[in-house]
């Protein structure tokens, strides 16, 4: 099931591609150029299998080859599957047909749809277990200007596959690329996922999700990313149901010259288990002052490395991205970059807790990024938390109900309680205000203080 997933993905991801690959310039030479660029790409690769070149329409095969990841294989043995992309390319200036024949002028149109590979088995069964997957189709526009307009359909899909039955609302993925301005933007929507297996049920409704963004450096991209899902359910065969609702991500980001910023928001109505409902919850984030240029010459070297190797999985490659992720963050600390969190809230039946950070870096000298001492030195930090007592009483009876204590559990809280919070009470390490217990900490110039105490940091 969970290759069958994967394969789904991909297979959409796989059609649109696999289209996009046309525009600009002659569609032949555009066509091979692509193919070898993308040729070899971690898990998967592109081949062609055919191309005829028409006066009036080209057709063109593209053969993807997947490896299946290792823990979704069968076998530990290098697993792959292959199916073929199918491009009927309409060349301009008047690309539609019929009724539409005037009304979509371009360079081209690229209409691809998929079919399994004859030569592989896997293919072979998964097509004919799913012939729904033979239905996907995608639809490319190539503008005059090279501007690049299309979406990607995969239907619905209603199975059951090994013993596990999956509702699908299919998928719809429509998008915009505009070479001029090197913005991109367009939207995703998937109505429904049912999974059941004998494990329990998941389900997933409406899930959407749109973006308009601008390249403002090779492999950065900076603008508005909004996603969301009206429902998740997770329904175990044996124990509780966890229900949520309305969960919602926002991403605004920005390019100020060489610094990257950006502003998140999470939120989400309720989250039910167990009888009770948590919620709402919001988290916000934001980072500012990134080095762009950095993240740039990242991406560009993570996506060589995609190139260059086949195995995604080794601990070679591993080690090579984690090297890229050093080399990375030594170089965002080089800056002035910082990290904020003005605002988590929680809300529960037994009460609410809300935090916040902020984390600052001040003009580091150089080689202060590889020693944490004298980093610390060039940090600056405060955090606050408020937590209601009968919330951090609860957490503290659902931990003893575990514990299986003996003795009245109530009076065994209450005893707990206070012997943790009234000493760090008598500190003024935290303070008791309003039936909330709350409490602050700074750090600045390698000192820190808890509410106006400084405290030893060794």
């Amino acid at each position: 099931m969970k290759k069958f997933l994967f394969f789904l993905i991909v297979l959409a991801l796989g059609a649109y591609a696999g289209a996009a690959y046309m525009f600009g310039g002659q569609a032949r030479e555009q066509y091979f150029s692509a193919l070898e660029k993308y040729e070899r790409y971690g898990f998967f690769s592109l081949a062609n299998q055919s191309y005829e070149r028409g006066f009036f329409t080209s057709t063109a095969q593209t053969v993807v080859e997947l490896r299946v990841p290792e823990g979704l294989a069968d076998s530990n043995a290098n697993e792959t599957v292959s199916f073929v992309v199918s491009h009927d390319l309409r060349h301009g200036p008047l690309t539609g047909e019929g009724a539409d024949f005037f009304r979509k002028p371009g360079l081209m149109r690229v209409v691809s749809t998929v079919e399994p590979l004859a030569t592989d088995q896997m293919s072979q069964g998964l097509f004919s277990r799913i012939p729904e997957l033979a239905q996907a189709t995608s639809e490319v526009l190539v503008g005059f200007d090279g501007e690049v307009a299309g979406d990607v359909l995969v239907p619905a899909i209603d199975r059951t596959i090994d013993g596990e039955h999956v509702v699908w609302g299919g998928l719809a993925l429509q998008g915009e690329y505009v070479p001029l301005t090197r913005s991109v933007r367009g939207e995703v929507t998937m109505p429904s996922l049912m999974v059941k297996t004998g494990d329990g049920t998941m389900e997933l409704e409406a899930l959407s999700s749109d973006f308009d963004l601008v390249e403002v450096l090779p492999l950065v991209y900076a603008g508005q990313v909004d996603a969301g899902i009206s429902a998740m359910n997770f329904i175990p065969a044996e124990g509780d149901a966890v229900r949520v609702r309305n969960l919602r991500i926002s991403s605004n980001s920005s390019c100020d010259g060489s610094l990257y910023n950006y502003a998140q928001v999470l939120g989400v109505e309720s989250v039910s288990v167990s009888g009770a409902t948590y919620g709402p919850a919001s988290c916000e984030l934001a980072g500012k002052n990134i080095d762009a240029a950095a993240m740039s010459e990242f991406q560009i070297s993570l996506q060589q490395l995609y190139h260059s190797m086949t195995d995604t999985d080794s601990e070679i490659f591993f080690d090579q991205v984690g090297e890229l992720y050093a080399g990375l963050f030594t170089k965002i600390l080089a800056g002035k970059p910082e990290l904020h969190m003005p605002l988590l809230q929680v809300t529960t039946p037994m009460g609410e807790f809300t935090g916040a950070f902020s984390v600052k870096l001040l003009s580091p000298v150089a080689d202060t990024t590889l020693n944490p001492l004298l980093l610390l030195q060039h940090l600056e930090a405060d955090a606050k938390m408020a937590a209601h007592e009968e919330l951090l009483k609860g957490l503290l009876r659902i931990a003893l109900e575990k514990e299986h204590v003996e003795g009245d559990l109530e009076t065994v809280v209450q005893q707990r309680y206070a012997e943790q919070i009234e000493p760090l009470l008598a500190r003024n390490l935290i303070v008791r205000e309003d039936g909330s217990i709350k409490t602050q900490a700074m750090f600045s110039q390698g000192r820190l203080t808890v509410n106006g105490q400084d405290m030893p940091l060794f």
